[in-house]
């Protein structure tokens, strides 16, 4: 134990820190650095105390009179014979003038397992205010803020910004009234397909399919009744989509239809919806029928249309 301590004592007495400020007096919000550099021997373990607790538990300072802009941090400059060279340093400033006595950063060390405090000592600090001549001090008037003209790089942008929206504005609207008018964007007529053909295509397809063969009658009977739906919608301009067979049925009363047409066509909607909703199956006979009942329909109004249209052009 002997041997340590004067080993310990023979050890740090060669390495006195040395501190210092980097200026002893600086102006308010000035910053100035103070440096200690020391050396130990490697494997020594070293630990900084942050210099705003050493501040904080220091009596003789103002408030927070000094602030720690970054606080103590120790970095290796160089390893020599198994001795290191060590610098702590540390950035403060002031806020308020005077001369201030800063306490020493703390920085702690262990070896051998003896613990121990380097020794640095304190320093001063001079705070300057800058002085002002009042001989040749000449006040001012508060001017107003001034106000520059508005260039074209500002303006640019917004004028873009709505040049844009309304060509998109312009785009839609066109986009409507052309489709209206059954003509596309840059107003050429678009040949829309007559709902009667648009019809009579979906039937025709539905009779070559024959699925009602392989055991899927609802599908069928769907596709038929869902045509005449759209066909119905379109020629006579109510909402059969979302009306039921028996409606559908009713609002074609008025509609002048051949009563056997009628009949057939009311007796193909309930059968259609037996087969939907109650699972009913029906005869070989009743499903090759349903094809023709729903075309002789759409025949015969689009038929009745055209002597409609006929007599509208003599009036």
């Amino acid at each position: 134990m002997a041997f340590l301590v004067m080993l310990s004592t023979t050890v740090f007495a060669q390495k006195v820190p040395k501190s210092y400020l980097t200026k002893d007096s600086v102006l308010i919000g000035d910053q100035v650095a103070w440096i200690t550099e020391f050396t130990f021997p490697e494997g020594v373990d070293l630990k900084a105390i942050p210099y705003k607790q050493t501040l904080a538990a220091d009596t003789t300072l103002r408030g927070a009179a000094i602030e720690v802009v970054k606080d103590l941090q120790i970095d290796s400059v160089s390893l020599k014979n198994g001795q290191r060279e060590l610098r702590a340093k540390m950035m403060l400033s002031a806020f308020d003038s005077g001369s201030f006595h800063l306490p020493a950063p703390v920085i702690l060390y262990s070896i051998e397992g003896m613990a121990d405090t380097l020794s640095i000592d304190p320093q001063d600090l001079y705070v300057n205010t800058i002085q002002i001549d009042t001989a040749s001090f000449k006040p001012y008037e508060i001017k107003a803020q001034e106000k520059y003209p508005i260039t074209v790089g500002e303006v640019l942008p917004w004028v873009l910004l709505a040049l844009a929206v309304a060509l998109i504005i312009w785009a839609i609207c066109r986009y409507i009234s052309m489709k209206r008018k059954n003509k596309n964007f840059f107003g050429k007529s678009v040949q829309v397909e007559p709902p009667h053909i648009t019809a009579l295509k979906k039937l025709e397809k539905l009779r070559l399919e024959k699925i009602w063969k392989v055991g899927k009658e609802k599908q069928y009977y769907t596709g038929i009744t869902d045509a005449l739906r759209n066909y119905i919608e379109s020629r006579y301009g109510f909402g059969a989509m979302e009306k039921t067979s028996s409606e559908i049925m009713d609002s074609l009363k008025d509609k002048k239809l051949d009563e056997k047409i009628f009949n057939d066509l009311d007796e193909m909607f309930a059968r259609a919806d037996l087969v939907k909703f109650a699972k009913y199956t029906p005869s070989e006979q009743d499903n090759e029928n349903a094809i023709p009942v729903a075309v002789n329909f759409v025949n015969f109004a689009y038929m009745q249309q055209l002597e409609e249209a006929k007599k509208e052009e003599v009036k």
